[in-house]
């Protein structure tokens, strides 16, 4: 069975017919884009091609992820409105249906099919919008099979969940109730609850879902060696709690809790670096944090045209729970510079945490932030 199936992918089957855009979509899943394959997905959807259409959703779920991370589209908001894209990544968090991951070998098969089907992509690769910054193109191919190993961890844990009998049954109620819920809402039974403890209750016998990860992800949010931003400090002592400031002068960096959070030095070699008549200075303060590696990096500093200011975001890496640290906390902020294109504040910030194995976390003690009201 399972070769009949492999073979499915690789070759144009005789028995089938010649106008099944199903079979078209799995012959040529190779170099697809994460929207032909979602429409693959619905050709063999409406085929009634269930194990086939299963195939091209996981396969759509990992390219649409590996697309979004390494070669983004150059404007988000435009492509968020486009209908077509809008189904593909609302499916994000959709798994296998329950009728394969209940089913142990028509899931051992998808799995196979998985890890067999060719996720690489030609040097004409198009994935299906205008491309922003596609410099970490290079990362695809260790990406997007970290993405895959990461998937198909997730689906057999999902999988092992909804083979439990307890589980399942308190799972179709949970749905069940949700589904007969009034669209303008309305409050949840009491029942709900008791259904969502036993839901727990066993996933606290089954185990909790894998948190290891294959992806190389500070490989991906390194910055390259062409963003328009340049980080000139790190450091794990900032405040308790988070902040995010533009500073114009090197006065009101001075007048910050930055001048006790650095050395005298620390401080001078920061001021030195900017121009404040042609750059600003940006802070991102995460506030504290449990087992914080030392890669914090920040992935966006530049004018916003689209809301008049200025957009941060940083990513902060955290060692995993597997790797037998004690519990250190630090207290990471970063310094970072770009030109200045005009007025405008921070419009728009954003911070994320990322699995980042085993580095070696960082300590830290939080510096005293005097409330300026």
């Amino acid at each position: 069975m399972i070769l009949a199936l492999v073979l499915a992918l690789t070759s144009p089957s005789t028995i089938e017919k010649p106008d099944s855009r199903c079979v078209l979509a799995i012959t040529n899943q190779k170099g697809s884009n994460a929207l032909d394959l979602g429409n693959g997905y619905k050709a063999c959807e409406k085929e009634g091609r269930e194990d086939d259409a299963a195939l091209l959703s996981v396969l759509g779920r990992i390219r649409a992820s590996a697309d979004m991370i390494l070669i983004p589209p150059e404007d988000l908001h435009e492509l968020s409105g486009r209908r077509e894209f809008g189904a593909i990544f609302a499916n994000g968090n959709k798994f296998v249906d329950e009728k394969i991951a209940r089913d142990p070998e028509r899931f051992a098969t998808l799995v196979n099919r998985v890890l067999q089907a060719d996720l690489s992509i030609p040097a004409n690769y198009h994935p299906g919008w205008a491309i922003g910054n596609g410099e970490k193109r290079l990362l695809y191919a260790e990406v997007i099979d970290g993405l895959r190993t990461d998937t198909l961890a997730m689906e057999r844990y999902i999988a092992k969940l909804v083979r439990d009998e307890a589980y399942f049954m308190a799972y179709r109620e949970r749905v069940a109730m949700l589904s007969e819920l009034p669209k303008d809402g309305a409050q949840l039974p009491e029942r709900f609850g008791e259904v969502t403890k036993i839901m727990q209750a066993r996933i606290d016998v089954l185990g909790d879902p894998p948190t290891k990860t294959a992806v190389p992800w500070r490989k991906v949010y390194k910055p390259g060696p062409n963003v328009p931003f340049t980080v000139l400090h790190r450091g794990f002592n900032g405040p308790a709690k988070s902040e995010e400031i533009l500073f114009r002068s090197p006065t009101e960096v001075k007048q910050s809790w930055i001048r006790d959070a650095l050395t005298e030095d620390e401080l001078s070699q920061v001021l030195s670096r900017i121009d404040f008549e042609n750059e600003l200075l940006g802070l991102y303060a995460v506030g504290k944090m449990s087992n914080a590696t030392e890669n914090l990096f920040v992935t966006e500093f530049d004018r916003n045209e689209d809301f008049d200011g200025y957009s941060l975001a940083v990513r902060v890496g955290v060692a995993g729970e597997d790797c037998g640290y004690e519990l250190s906390p630090s207290y990471p902020f970063v310094l970072v510079k770009t030109s200045s294109q005009g007025e405008g504040g921070l419009s728009s910030k954003s911070r994320a945490n990322y699995p980042d194995q085993c580095a070696p976390v960082m300590a830290g003690k939080p510096i005293s932030v005097v409330d300026p009201d």
